[in-house]
């Protein structure tokens, strides 16, 4: 299963990670899995190439599998349009396929945050 974390600051969304593997298919069948891939691959390079954020904070290892993109709140009003459109996205795909994708939310305290 992947289990999508959308991270929280003062109510901002300041971060979404992905963990784990769908299922849904055979590997390199998982259309579930490709799902969720393109949209964080899409954030990453949309924070990054088209925003410019600064302070991003992007992490991943193949062998989990696992993304985690993080941003300050500071950030959060040029980029909402990407982000929260991810989110609403990744939720989409996790309530068309509840056994295969999880959403959670955690809220970041102040000494957490990026």
């Amino acid at each position: 299963m992947v289990t999508v974390r959308l991270h929280y600051q003062d109510k901002t969304l300041t971060g979404i990670e992905s963990r784990g593997h769908a299922c849904f298919s055979y590997r390199g069948n998982d259309v579930v899995c490709a799902a969720v891939s393109v949209l964080m691959q899409a954030l990453i390079l949309g924070l990054e190439e088209v925003a410019e954020v600064q302070g991003l904070s992007v992490e991943s290892d193949r062998r989990v599998p696992v993304i985690r993109v993080m941003w300050p709140v500071s950030e959060q009003e040029k980029i909402s349009l990407l982000t929260e459109t991810t989110a609403l996205s990744l939720k989409q795909i996790a309530q068309e396929n509840p056994k295969y994708v999880k959403i959670s939310t955690e809220e970041i305290s102040n000494d957490q945050k990026v």
